[in-house]
């Protein structure tokens, strides 16, 4: 049956009402509701007017409910408690609902994937996924809680931006290819479509139009097929961090002027406090030096 609003009584007179049936009485109902006896009454005397019908009456120093009082008690205790389920319902599920993620393609494994079990440890009940994807892809709230990017607040301007970390842009190889010619001579690993890489490139001196171009197809193949010296590639400092420390890449005498700045992107509107939890570990991770 559909419900029609116009010809109900207000939510507050029917609240008030179901609160002193329950308890017996105005005072006992006013301290569950947080208002005054008087405002109470008040609103019962409304829904009695509404109604047109006696729902209670003054017995010695108390009050009762009438034959009319009794008959609405029962189905508003039923419903008010079928709508506090149905809210407790919901909260529960979405605080173990878990957090998906739409990332960048290294930061994951680079920075997320080795502290993830320190997050876990301290709240082993959220469950988090990433899907890692490209730095300009978009981010679909229908599908994820939260994204991670690399740029500036502007590039998303419909949705809540929150910066998270800033790193350099630099250029690396594996030591032996890097030790086999110049920068401008030794090839690199780049796609046809590369703007950002093809800008950090220029900037640093090289002669883009000139470059031998080696394109492996899936970008999240890049690191691996750097260390094995299938040619140079533009990264983000923090990414490499690890393979810059073992040895098996290393930073060509190249520079960039470019900083970036990794955004953590969320939706317009309340933010689960799942979701809050783990935007606020991350930037705690993140801001971490790195190990020495």
């Amino acid at each position: 049956m559909d419900l029609d609003w116009r010809h109900l009584p207000p939510l507050s007179a029917l609240r008030a009402f179901e609160a002193t049936a329950r308890l017996s009485g105005f005072s006992a109902a006013a301290r569950a509701l947080n208002v005054t006896p008087a405002a109470v009454a008040q609103q019962v005397r409304a829904l009695e007017s509404d109604m047109g019908v006696k729902l209670v009456r003054r017995e010695g120093r108390g009050i009762i409910l009438t034959d009319a009082g009794h008959h609405l008690a029962a189905p508003l205790r039923e419903a008010f408690a079928m709508v506090a389920n149905g809210i407790e319902d919901v909260r529960q599920r979405e605080a173990t609902r878990g957090i998906r993620a739409t990332t960048t393609t290294f930061i994951v494994d680079a920075v997320i994937l080795p502290k993830l079990s320190d997050f876990w440890r301290a709240h082993p009940d959220i469950q988090v996924s990433f899907v890692p994807g490209a730095c300009l892809s978009p981010v679909d709230f229908d599908g994820f809680d939260l994204g991670i990017r690399v740029g500036a607040p502007t590039d998303w301007p419909a949705f809540q931006c929150e910066p998270l970390l800033e790193c350099d842009t630099i250029f690396v190889a594996a030591p032996e290819l890097a030790a086999s010619g110049t920068p401008q001579g030794i090839p690199w690993i780049l796609g046809p479509h590369e703007p950002f890489d093809e800008v950090c490139l220029a900037a640093a001196g090289l002669d883009v139009s000139q470059i031998t171009r080696r394109d492996i197809g899936e970008r999240s193949l890049e690191i691996e097929a750097a260390k094995r010296g299938i040619g140079a590639i533009v990264a983000t400092e923090i990414v490499v961090r690890r393979e810059l420390a073992d040895g098996s890449l290393v930073q060509l005498n190249l520079e960039c002027a470019r900083r970036n700045t990794y955004q953590v992107i969320l939706p317009n509107g309340p933010i689960r406090p799942a979701v809050r939890l783990f935007v606020d570990w991350l930037r705690q991770t993140l801001a971490q030096p790195p190990a020495t």
